[in-house]
């Protein structure tokens, strides 16, 4: 069996924080999304649209990571090494994810 994952508070965002990380991560989620599809196509007349979703998909998993990057330095969140954080959407509070 899998090790369980935890979950503990370790800070809030703003609403306008809130905002920017959700609009990466649905936008990170619907250009997944597009890319499966696409990969599953006919690639000969997709080329075009193919690398401008892969690019798509990089600067906005870049944009992704520098949210994150900039908020732990601003607030000082604690970390741990194989975890991660999120934002509960709707409180706006920061979970460390163990």
């Amino acid at each position: 069996m899998g090790k369980e994952k935890t979950e503990e508070v370790c800070g809030k965002v703003t609403m306008e924080e809130r905002d920017e990380i959700k609009a990466l991560f649905l936008r990170k989620n619907a250009l997944s999304e597009l890319f499966l599809v696409l990969s599953r196509l006919d690639s000969g007349s997709l080329d075009p649209l193919y690398e401008k979703v892969v690019k798509d998909m990089g600067e906005t998993a870049q944009a992704f990571h520098s949210w994150w990057d900039n908020k732990v330095a601003q607030y000082g969140w604690k970390g741990i090494e194989g975890g991660n954080w999120r934002v509960d959407f709707v409180t706006c509070e920061v979970y460390l994810v163990r």
